[in-house]
């Protein structure tokens, strides 16, 4: 009954094609644990700017009062930081991995530090998109704006130029019934 249980689930592995080690793709080398250790100080440092710059685009926001803006940016900033502090537990643990000298633990840290990096670019995108392109730098005072484009073979002139409004007296009809 193990056997097959054990056959089963390499069947499911390779058919989802997580089954293998894992091999470094052409042209990537092999990093080392002080060489993880390290580039993975450098990712939590790159992702607490960027929960910085979040930070500081949620204050433009709260100060522009633009509510769009600001509910986005807000959303997505929860979200980073949520991340970041998982990021952050992850270097704990490769920081105690790196001291036990226990290569596939900081390995397993770093690699969930990378995807942590990822998803904090994706994030500090939609923070920086935020509001879209045109609000960047733009003036509102509220009014709508308009475009108008008409066509040059239409009339430009109005249609009600040069009529006169008719006075018109209505008064109450005379009753023509028999039973008034």
């Amino acid at each position: 009954m193990k056997k097959r249980t054990c056959v089963a689930l390499v069947a499911c592995m390779v058919m989802l094609g997580t089954a293998g080690t894992a091999k470094a793709g052409p042209g990537k080398e092999k990093l080392t644990m002080e060489q993880m250790h390290t580039k993975a100080g450098e990712m939590l440092a790159s992702m607490r700017s960027m929960r910085d710059s979040g930070e500081a685009a949620l204050r433009q926001a709260r100060s522009n009062k633009d509510v769009g803006q600001l509910d986005s940016v807000n959303e997505a900033l929860i979200a980073l930081k949520g991340v970041l502090k998982l990021a952050e537990d992850y270097y704990y643990d490769l920081k105690a991995a790196f001291k036990d000298a226990d290569a596939k633990a900081v390995q397993s840290s770093f690699v969930k530090i990378a995807m942590a990096a990822k998803k904090i670019a994706d994030l500090d995108a939609r923070i920086r998109s935020a509001g879209g392109p045109g609000t960047q730098g733009a003036e509102d005072d509220g009014t709508p704006i308009i475009d108008r484009t008409t066509d040059s073979d239409l009339p430009s002139q109005d249609p009600l130029q040069g009529l006169e409004t008719e006075a018109v007296f209505v008064e109450k009809p005379t009753s023509v019934s028999p039973y008034d």
